[in-house]
């Protein structure tokens, strides 16, 4: 009667190692799908948003009444190529020596000059106006450079 019952203990006891081996290999067959979904939906992503053309006109002081107020402030105009919508997330303008400038910017202002709902984020479906405003109140000039940055896409 011994024998059986240890007979009976052994059986159980393969029958729970084989359920576990099968857990544990449905599990990682689980995980790696899960980890190969994320990179192929990742890869769609990138390759939709991979069109994203945006192209950045001649940069100009608007011509605002306030002629002292005209020096501090740049407009452009933004381009969007691509098909869809395109954003810009950073607007950044340099110094002729590689000093970064404190700007606002926005696609509006005021008759002076000053940037309207500075939001950090541009959508732009066809064209759009950026206005760039130094923050220290200095003069823009013609030395200094501007380079927008987009998370995705590229700004010629």
């Amino acid at each position: 009667m011994d024998c059986e019952a240890l007979k009976a203990c052994l059986g159980q006891v393969k029958w729970v190692d084989y359920a576990t081996l099968v857990a544990t290999v449905a599990a990682v067959i689980a995980a790696v799908s899960a980890f190969v979904s994320y990179r192929l939906s990742k890869n769609i992503y990138d390759e939709i948003k991979s069109d994203e053309t945006i192209i950045a006109g001649r940069l100009h002081h608007p011509g605002l009444q306030n002629a002292g107020h005209d020096q501090s402030v740049l407009r452009c105009t933004l381009l969007n190529k691509s098909h869809r919508k395109a954003f810009v997330s950073s607007v950044r303008a340099y110094e002729k020596n590689g000093d970064e400038i404190p700007i606002t910017w926005s696609s509006s202002i005021d008759s002076l000059g000053n940037i309207i709902n500075p939001t950090g984020l541009l959508g732009i479906v066809d064209s759009i106006e950026l206005y760039l405003r130094r923050n220290d109140g200095k003069e823009f000039k013609e030395s200094d450079n501007m380079r927008a940055v987009q998370k995705r896409g590229r700004i010629s």
